[in-house]
């Protein structure tokens, strides 16, 4: 996982001749100098990202550069208005070939308005001559997606777990949130492509997304928009770990049952819900397919069933995009910079 492709040794042979032909690149001039024409940089770099995606969808991205980058950001914003919509920081990936990789993860979200949007990259390079500031633009087309709609009957125990004032319950979810808000930037176990959580039948109850009706049982209605999928499935079927990840919370949770969760890269994790037994502690490393857990139906539940959820920070995202897409694909980064590096 730690290892860029070999590939990228023939820049090392470049990098020999950039005095005498560099690959320049477009900086941004910072606000105050708006009215200057821009300055270039003579350090190449490169950025894969999805040129389209659609609400909900994961925005994945990897930045290489010849030149190690500080300071790394990316932002989401609509032409029409200058607003932003999401952002979010650079982390490293280590390697051992020449340059420096760094991703970045943007939550889509659901209500995100569709259109061509764009995406504002900055970072710093130290130079010989100071500090310098880069910034560069990508357009990114956001697609519309078809939320469904669900009605829901609960029963009087699951109408007052959800309705009741409940002081723990608030100081659980107080404490949940927080998980989400911390991006350990040594958290680099995700692989290639993520696997299911579960093996056999796949029987999914309720999507990503889903707009929810509670019907309670006393006659009133709630409304919440569903963070995961559902996967209906008998009490004690074995639940995997998605991607290898740290176990950043493992425990009891009055909504969610017995909850595990892991952060698989700094602030990508993935959520299993409403277990019947937990098999991990806090702390632990967990490999790329490896039991967790047993399925169940603890805390606010209808039935068996597995609720899988994967957020970026504190916004879920469709685990499917994870699913049907590659996380990372190093011989496609390599083939790219190579591409730049001879001029295709």
């Amino acid at each position: 996982m730690n290892k860029l492709p070999k590939g990228f040794i023939r820049f090392f042979l470049c990098l020999l001749c950039l005095s005498v032909a560099s690959v320049v690149l477009p900086v941004a001039v910072s606000a105050q100098e708006k009215d200057q024409a821009p300055t270039l940089t003579s350090s190449p770099f490169f950025i894969q990202m999805p040129d389209k995606l659609a609400q909900g969808d994961p925005f994945v991205a990897w930045i290489w550069s010849a030149m190690p980058l500080n300071q790394g950001t990316a932002s989401l914003t609509s032409p029409s208005t200058s607003k932003t919509i999401t952002s979010g920081k650079f982390f490293y990936m280590p390697g051992d070939g020449p340059g420096s990789l760094y991703g970045v993860l943007l939550p889509i979200p659901n209500q995100t308005e569709p259109g061509t949007k764009q995406v504002l990259f900055d970072w710093d390079l130290n130079t010989d001559n100071g500090v310098q500031h880069v910034h560069t633009e990508k357009s990114l087309v956001i697609g519309s997606t078809e939320f469904l709609h669900e009605s829901i009957p609960l029963d009087k125990a699951n109408t007052l777990l959800e309705t009741q004032e409940d002081p723990a319950k608030t100081a659980e979810s107080l404490s949940f949130a927080k998980i989400f808000g911390v991006r350990d930037p040594l958290a680099l176990y995700a692989g290639k492509t993520m696997t299911r959580p579960l093996t056999g039948e796949w029987r999914q109850t309720a999507g990503f997304g889903d707009i929810r009706l509670y019907k309670y049982y006393n006659g009133g209605t709630g409304t919440s928009v569903h963070g995961g999928i559902d996967l209906g499935v008998k009490t004690g079927t074995p639940v995997h770990a998605c991607f290898a990840g740290n176990v950043v919370f493992a425990g009891m949770r009055i909504v969610t049952g017995n909850t595990i969760v892991l952060e698989h890269l700094p602030g990508l994790f993935s959520i299993y819900m409403h277990l019947s037994k937990i098999t991990v502690t806090e702390g632990e490393k967990v490999d790329q397919g490896e039991a967790i857990g047993l399925s169940g139906s603890t805390g606010l539940s209808t039935g068996p069933h597995l609720h899988w959820e994967v957020r970026i920070g504190d916004v879920s995202v469709n685990p499917y995009y994870f699913l049907e897409h590659n996380l990372i694909d190093k011989e496609v980064i390599s083939s790219n910079i190579n591409a730049l590096i001879e001029g295709r």
